[in-house]
């Protein structure tokens, strides 16, 4: 019975054993498994650091110190530059924000009439106002911008020399133009009225030119010299009353002496006959009808001073003459300056004699409408007369 159990006891020991070294004998080959994946793990890890670097780590920010400045122009103005933002208009000015790096800053500010200037740290910025006069007979442009000069007109007016014409014919009138907000002169191109540049002299930014360019004669298509001269002698006569005057000289027996234009008049009386209107029906056919010197002539013909007049000899004899400054404002009116001398040979009412001889010197600036009748045997009228220059000279001719 004992060695029966001693049997069996060491046929389990021998088991067990058996099965221990087994266990360790599988445990054993875990381990070796184990250490070779481990070691093909770490390979493969340290082939991909080779290969695919690490990304590199965010820099720290570095912040850069800015300048920020404000400047303010006119509204009409830009201004250009690195860095400028415009910011809000008021009613004058805008504004405009500029930011550096460093300190200071230069910008180029333009204005609407294509000047530029430059604009640093420190300066101010200096604006003129440029103001001009003109005839609407010019033509204006402006030469950096495509806007029309006309927008710049702030006053339109009446010239004062034509003051008695602009109720019958279309007159040029003088036009005030204004560049405010400027960084230097406009540059302008300016046209006369006979086409012609200007040459624009500022003078403390004003510049005028109200007077037309002239020319010394009349075109032929418009008027002949010789009717324009006869034009102003009729109106010189009138005013010496002599137009349709009926003259009888007589010698001192009382004897009735024909008269002719070359006649000596020493030692001879006269008397004269006057027309009821003393020739304001002869003069008025040159007249515009209506015009202030048309009432001002009539006037005068039917008033009490005519009668004061100094009485002469008819057919006076007129020398210097001379026709300059011809303008043409329009297809309907045209003026031009008129010059003689007339000769004319005064009586003394208190002598009864003729006593000397005066030369009446006369310039003047007659103005031309197209004579509204298209009927008329006319063309032109005179509707104004400005004088230039009066003299007389007395000459103690006779004995």
């Amino acid at each position: 019975m004992r060695n029966r159990f001693f049997k069996v006891y060491m046929v389990y020991t021998l088991l067990l054993l058996l099965a221990g070294a087994a266990v360790l004998a599988v445990g054993q080959k875990f381990l070796n498994d184990y250490e070779k994946e481990q070691v093909r793990i770490n390979a493969e890890i340290e082939a991909k650091a080779t290969s695919t670097p690490l990304p590199s780590p965010t820099p720290v920010e570095v912040v850069v110190e800015r300048y920020r400045y404000t400047i303010e122009v006119p509204k009409t103005m830009t201004v250009k530059g690195n860095n400028v933002t415009e910011k809000e208009a008021d009613y004058e000015n805008k504004t405009f924000v500029i930011e550096t790096s460093t300190p200071g800053f230069e910008v180029t500010v333009c204005d609407e009439y294509g000047n530029e200037a430059v604009l640093r740290d420190g300066e101010k910025l200096e604006t003129k106002t440029f103001e001009m006069q003109l005839l609407d007979l010019f033509k204006v442009d402006l030469l950096k911008t495509e806007r029309s000069a006309k927008d710049y007109v702030v006053l339109e007016t009446e010239h004062p020399d034509y003051k008695w014409c602009y109720e019958f014919a279309d007159m040029p009138r003088i036009l005030k133009y204004e560049f405010k907000d400027a960084l230097a002169a406009p540059e302008l191109r300016i046209l006369d009225n006979l086409n012609e540049e200007i040459k624009v002299d500022w003078t403390e930014g004003h510049f005028s030119r109200t007077t037309p360019r002239t020319l010394k004669h009349i075109p032929e298509d418009v008027m002949s010299e010789e009717e324009a001269m006869k034009y102003v002698k009729t109106w010189s006569l009138f005013l010496t009353d002599d137009l349709k005057a009926t003259y009888t000289f007589k010698d001192k027996n009382g004897n009735v002496v024909p008269y002719t234009p070359d006649m000596k008049t020493t030692g001879l009386t006269y008397s004269v006959k006057h027309p009821s209107d003393h020739g304001f029906s002869e003069i008025s056919k040159l007249l515009l009808p209506e015009t202030y010197r048309y009432r001002v002539l009539k006037e005068y013909a039917y008033g009490a001073d005519i009668r004061t007049v100094s009485k002469h000899k008819p057919d006076p004899v007129f020398s210097d003459e001379s026709i300059d400054n011809f303008v043409m404002y329009g297809p309907d009116v045209f003026a031009v300056d008129v010059s003689f001398t007339k000769a004319i040979d005064l009586w003394s009412a208190t002598n009864s004699k003729w006593y000397a001889r005066r030369l009446d010197k006369t310039s003047v600036r007659v103005f031309f409408v197209a004579d509204p009748d298209s009927t008329a045997e006319r063309k032109w009228l005179m509707a104004d007369m400005t004088t230039l220059t009066e003299d007389s000279e007395t000459r103690e001719d006779y004995e």
